[in-house]
């Protein structure tokens, strides 16, 4: 036998085999008495075997028909459970997703809405992982990607969190003995500080106005893949860097930064992306809703 036979001829030949008999098995199954043989006749020839020997009026198992009704009743009771565990999968937010996402923004966004998940739905396991770097979400086997700005891919699924850009700040300390930039030129005789976390270059800032895109080529005086270093340095006086508002919103508030050229802007919005539709997953579909609810309380959209 090379092909498993059809489902639902499984189910006919148990019915007919419960029932004792082909008529029975139609009425139950509400079709005629030839589908009923049809299908049988289809199994037999399947299996290599006769289920049943017939008489006018009645049917029963052969020796071979009863082991095959064994064997049938344990698949169809495994379909069952099966049916039951991805029904379960796809409304009972249960088991584990692993989530990755810059170490800044991790920390200070994502970790604090993700322990409130885990109390919310205590069946989750979060395995949340902080990567400066890019990832292939597939291969390395991730459920969810959470992305602070960059392209995204055609194979996968994006759905938009909240709104980011990232703006030009500094220190007052800086600003006061190296002058406050007027223009966007003017950055090339300041002291910058680059930053490379998987959509951005140490050596330029791509930038929008109100007019449209434009860019400019730097050469970054302090360099680093850690934004929570940069932003030390930038604290410190060191230079100018382009930073998300979301970690930087308490420093432009108290003053200890500064927004500069605040006619230019970067784009950096939040998207969750995935490989698969959240309507297959109740897992991963509470996760992005509750991560779509909260990120507004860290995340700010004003430029």
């Amino acid at each position: 036998m090379s092909l498993l036979p059809p489902l639902d001829d499984v189910k006919v030949f148990v019915t007919a085999a419960r029932l004792e008999g082909f008529s029975a098995a139609a009425q139950e199954l509400d079709v005629s008495p030839a589908y009923i043989s049809k299908r049988i006749g289809l199994l037999e020839k399947t299996l290599g075997v006769k289920l049943f020997l017939r008489s006018a009026r009645h049917v029963r198992l052969t020796v071979e028909g009863k082991i095959a009704l064994d064997g049938s009743e344990r698949l169809l009771d495994t379909f069952a459970q099966m049916q039951l565990e991805i029904g379960r999968e796809q409304q009972v937010p249960r088991g584990r997703i692993r989530i990755a996402t810059s170490t800044g923004f991790g920390c200070q966004c994502v970790a604090p809405i993700i322990a409130d998940l885990v109390v919310q739905y205590p069946e989750l396991e979060i395995d949340l992982e902080l990567l400066d770097r890019p990832i292939d979400l597939i291969s390395e086997g991730f459920d969810i990607e959470l992305r602070v700005g960059g392209a995204l891919a055609q194979n996968l699924i994006a759905k938009p969190l909240a709104i980011n850009y990232r703006v030009l700040c500094a220190a007052p300390s800086y600003l006061e003995h190296a002058g406050v930039p007027r223009t966007l030129q003017d950055l090339n005789q300041q002291r910058c500080i680059g930053i490379r976390e998987r959509d951005q270059s140490y050596g330029r800032w791509r930038l929008e106005t109100a007019k449209g895109a434009v860019s400019i080529q730097l050469a970054a005086a302090l360099m680093t893949n850690n934004g929570e270093v940069a932003k030390q340095w930038c604290l410190s006086g060191q230079g100018i860097m382009l930073r998300s508002l979301w970690n930087i919103k308490d420093e432009l508030a108290s003053g200890a930064l500064v927004r500069i050229l605040p006619d230019y802007w970067q784009p950096a919005h939040i998207n969750a992306i995935y490989p698969a539709r959240l309507e297959t997953s109740a897992k991963l579909r509470a996760c992005v809703t509750h991560l779509e609810t909260e990120l507004h309380k860290y995340v700010s959209p004003l430029i």
